[in-house]
């Protein structure tokens, strides 16, 4: 069998930066696939995906170059019943020929566990693998997920972006085709400036290397390593540090074909400036990064990645620092006009800016989030009126010129601003802190304070968005109401607090007056505790565990965290599974019973088998050490005290009738199941497990 190295290239205009990746591992998966079809099974070494700005590519390695000549069998019905008395064939017969695609007398007989059966028999032959190709890059091509597609000329072809080019090559061979608009061949082209004129490809493998010859690093990968070294290379000149945001290098990795890093310098003047502003400055208008000390704190170098090589250097750095500095003097602009004016008096305007329809203005939300803020505040005995304080200041920001600039401030310039407006330093902490957090992975907020004003503008979010019926469905959810409700959740157990959801959620109700009449309070309980369970599974906690914790309902988020860990850890102990299995029994004969239970007290004169009476003093020796860790909601090592039970537990039940004839004796018996039953449900339903 012959290997030959295979090549598609599609070199277009320049591709949305944040498709390439998607595009690239697409390309890769399709090919995967395609070569494990049926009827093609073609071997192959290894997959190599390239993407730049300007070309799309894969390579494979050492492709099979034929396909394996098959067989393939068919089995058709009963040869009694595709044949008459004379031997002719029947209606049967003849359609299974015909399904098949040839004469009657083309078929032959094959044994089977029916009996014997027409069979068809057909060699495949094998095909070349440079005419399966073309087709095989089209199918592929057409899959790619490419939410809007472009035309261009006066045809019907569409794709991400105009193609100017297609290689096609299988070992020396250029594969006739095609694709997109254009007829392949061996022609790429390299660095749009610095290589312009073609390059003639002999073979699949020296794509890597002629191109890079030409100043394109087509691996994405090594691209971004380059960028990588080269940003710690630069800053180690002034003896600083780069903190590298993932996202941006991603973003210049797939705008750059020859990556060159520079090191470039602002004036000193705006390190007033919040330093989140300047850096937002630098990233989003001029895609560089910013250079810190020891310290962390900002110093004043930016460092850019340019996709040529110049001839003058220090041109191309001057330009960039021109640019740079007029956005830092753009930001110094916003931030000393929004200054000018106090937090309080910026947060007048909100009364002019609708939060949602039906749910009045910005202002009216900054009001219940204050109530609703020190409402939190005094149940946790914190300082209320600096709550207060906190939660009608907190939106203020949003009419700042800095924050209309970067949206991704808010909050954080409110922090800076309550601070220049001589605010206590906890509200001004808090309102820097109340957005926390703003994604999955992003921090909680520090303060107790900020806590605690995060926790009410974002449950009044959640209200008030449920309240109008704008419930999140499937995978549609505009206003990030799960993102929100985990939030709340995360909060409240890193705090540790102990806090009923379902009264906050009925307070934050009761805050909208009139306007939250739909609200349904039950509904948004249920909602947040769908978002809790989905965390937890994510993070290892089996369902059954959560849904034997949620069948108590516990109201408080930390308390219900705390419960699970104990029940997880319950379930590492070796009588669980028994424990489980006793107290679904209880649960079975106590709701089969529930009709006829006439409740009251253990009587102990009414204990006369010997396991029943043990079962008594054992539960009332252990009640005695449990309800205090109860109390202290120490439910670990009160479960696991309550796991000693379990020998008990199963000898009462291998030798004492529950449901005795004599009605006394089994309502003291079930009296007795009653208790042992609400030692263990204070804390989990057992019978969940």
């Amino acid at each position: 069998m012959i290997y030959e190295d295979f090549l598609l290239e599609i070199g277009c205009e320049e591709l949305p930066s944040r498709m390439q990746s998607v595009l690239m591992n697409a390309l890769k998966h399709g090919f995967e696939n395609a070569l494990l079809q049926p009827g093609i099974a073609l071997q192959y070494k290894k997959i190599h995906p390239y993407v730049t700005p300007r070309r799309l590519a894969i390579l494979i390695e050492k492709l099979q170059t034929e396909t394996l000549a098959t067989t393939s069998g068919r089995l058709g019905p009963l040869f009694s019943l595709a044949v008459d008395a004379e031997g002719k064939p029947t209606p049967a017969g003849l359609g299974f020929a015909k399904s098949c695609g040839v004469e009657f007398d083309q078929l032959s007989r094959q044994a089977s566990n029916k009996g014997e059966c027409l069979y068809y028999h057909r060699k495949i032959a094998a095909k070349k693998t440079a005419e399966l190709l073309p087709a095989l890059c089209e199918k592929i091509i057409a899959t790619l997920p490419i939410a809007k597609r472009m035309r261009w000329g006066g045809g019907d072809i569409s794709f991400v972006r105009p193609v100017h080019w297609v290689v096609l090559l299988l070992g020396r061979n250029v594969i006739s085709a095609e694709i997109l608009g254009q007829k392949s061949g061996r022609l790429t082209y390299g660095h749009r400036f610095h290589h312009p004129q073609s390059i003639s490809l002999d073979e699949p493998k020296y794509y890597e290397a002629a191109l890079q010859e030409a100043y394109v690093i087509a691996d994405a990968k090594k691209r971004q390593d380059k960028i990588e070294r080269d940003l710690k290379v630069v800053v180690a000149t002034v003896e600083g540090e780069v903190d590298i945001n993932v996202e941006l290098l991603n973003e210049i990795t797939a705008i750059v074909e020859w990556p060159v890093v520079f090191l470039g310098h602002f004036d000193k003047h705006f390190l007033h400036v919040p330093h989140e502003a300047l850096i937002l400055a630098m990233q989003q208008h001029q895609k560089a990064f910013y250079v810190q000390n020891k310290a962390k704190e900002l110093l004043p170098y930016f460092i850019g990645v340019s996709n040529i090589k110049s001839s003058d250097a220090t041109a191309v750095v001057r330009g960039n620092e021109k640019v740079v500095n007029a956005r830092l003097a753009d930001a110094k602009f916003f931030y000393d006009s929004d200054r000018k004016h106090s937090l309080a008096f910026m947060g007048k305007r909100l009364s002019e800016i609708i939060f949602y329809a039906g749910l009045g203005t910005l202002d009216d939300k900054a009001k219940r989030i204050a109530e609703l803020a020190k409402h939190i505040a005094l149940l946790l005995h914190l300082n209320g009126e600096d709550a207060y304080r906190a939660g009608e200041l907190c939106k203020a920001d949003l009419v700042s010129d800095m924050v209309g600039e970067f949206p991704e401030l808010q909050g954080i310039m409110g922090g800076y601003y309550a601070a220049h407006s001589h605010e206590t330093p906890a509200v001004a902490t808090a309102i820097a802190e109340h957005y926390q957090p703003r994604f999955a992975l992003d921090a909680l907020p520090e303060s107790p304070l900020g806590a605690v004003v995060s926790l009410a503008d974002k449950l009044d979010t959640i209200v008030g968005i449920f309240s109008v019926g704008e419930i999140p469905k499937g995978d549609k959810d505009p206003y990030a109401l799960r993102r929100l409700a985990l939030g709340v959740l995360k909060i409240i157990v890193d705090k540790r607090w102990s806090l009923d959801l379902q009264q906050l959620l009925e307070k934050a109700g009761e805050l909208y007056g009139d306007k939250a009449k739909e609200n349904r309070v039950q509904s948004v309980f249920d909602f947040m505790m769908d978002r809790f369970k989905h965390h937890y599974l994510e993070q290892g906690i089996a369902a059954e565990i959560f849904m034997a914790v949620l069948a108590k309902r516990p109201l408080e988020p930390y308390d219900f965290v705390r419960r699970l860990q104990a029940v997880q850890a319950f379930c590492t102990l070796p009588q669980s599974q028994a424990l489980a299995a006793a107290n679904k029994r209880v649960s079975r004969i106590l709701e089969k019973e529930a009709a006829n239970l006439e409740v009251h007290p253990v009587q102990e004169t009414l204990l006369l088998e010997p396991a029943e009476k043990e079962l008594w003093r054992v539960l009332v020796e252990k009640k005695k050490e449990v309800l205090p860790l109860y109390a202290a909601r120490d439910y670990t090592p009160a479960l696991a005290t309550l796991a000693l039970l379990q020998p008990t537990i199963d000898a009462f039940f291998e030798s004492t009738m529950v449901m005795a004839e004599d009605k006394t004796l089994r309502n003291n018996r079930l009296a007795l199941l009653v208790e042992l039953r609400d030692l263990f449900s204070a804390v989990v339903d057992l019978s969940c497990l």
